[in-house]
């Protein structure tokens, strides 16, 4: 998973949309469907490959996306422990995300940066980096996007770039979620050219969108897979379970 988006519409409800760049050659993706682990259910796409995921909503008010790469590029050393898709699940999972992130053993596995968000009494953003020897924790503004690109694809510079000028973007007007998704899905083609988030390169492309409208009730989620031009949605309703004062 390599562009993903966060945008707030109020203290409880928000956009996520993705992008996976991959392979061109990789298997293509499962379509998400309801799955249930260890009595919670959550909905997800699965790799074809790995039989992990990028992206997963749970019926606990987590979500939870990985982008490959830590901070910058790195070169690949397998074998590694296991893929960085079973990091999503078990995050995902998880009773509690920072007991999780603190005390599981991430050595061996390759870097990657996943968010998590967690609906509580509000919003709560996670920011969680692994560069393959050390992991980085942070909390994040809810009341204001974001947007993040994947070291093994974008460099500094570039995520830079995407970042202003997307954020430019949104800028310029209250951006309805179609919108959002639709500039997801749009190639980039250079500054003077439309913007876009989509890539498409000799080697790798943007196999598949997937769009998350998340409220304090419920989750949607739209998928679609880019190479064969097939879209399936699934929503998952909601069982927050909220801190007493």
């Amino acid at each position: 998973m390599c562009t993903l988006s966060y945008i707030p519409f109020n203290n409880s409800e928000y956009l996520f949309t993705s992008n996976r760049d991959e392979r061109k050659s990789r298997a293509s993706a499962f379509a998400p469907q309801l799955h249930e682990k260890n009595g919670v259910k959550f909905i997800a796409p699965i790799d074809g490959e790995a039989l992990g995921t990028w992206l997963a909503a749970s019926e606990l008010g987590r979500v939870v996306c990985l982008l490959n790469g830590g901070f910058k590029r790195h070169i690949p050393t397998p074998p590694y422990k296991h893929s960085r898709g079973k990091v999503v699940l078990d995050a995902t999972l998880a009773n509690d995300i920072n007991t999780y992130l603190d005390t599981y053993n991430f050595s061996n596995i390759e870097p990657f940066t996943l968010i998590v968000i967690d609906q509580k009494e509000g919003i709560e953003i996670t920011q969680f980096v692994w560069d393959g020897n050390k992991g980085y924790k942070s909390n994040l503004n809810p009341n204001v996007p974001h947007i993040w690109s994947s070291a093994t694809l974008y460099d500094s510079f570039q995520s830079d770039e995407r970042k202003e000028r997307f954020l430019n973007w949104l800028n310029t007007s209250d951006r309805l979620s179609k919108e959002i998704l639709d500039v997801h899905e749009l190639v980039d083609k250079g500054e003077n050219e439309p913007f876009g988030l989509s890539m498409q390169r000799l080697e790798y492309c943007t196999v598949s969108t997937t769009q998350l409208k998340v409220s304090d009730s419920i989750v949607s989620m739209h998928y679609h897979d880019r190479l064969i031009q097939e879209k399936d949605n699934v929503s998952l309703p909601l069982i927050v379970l909220k801190h007493e004062s």
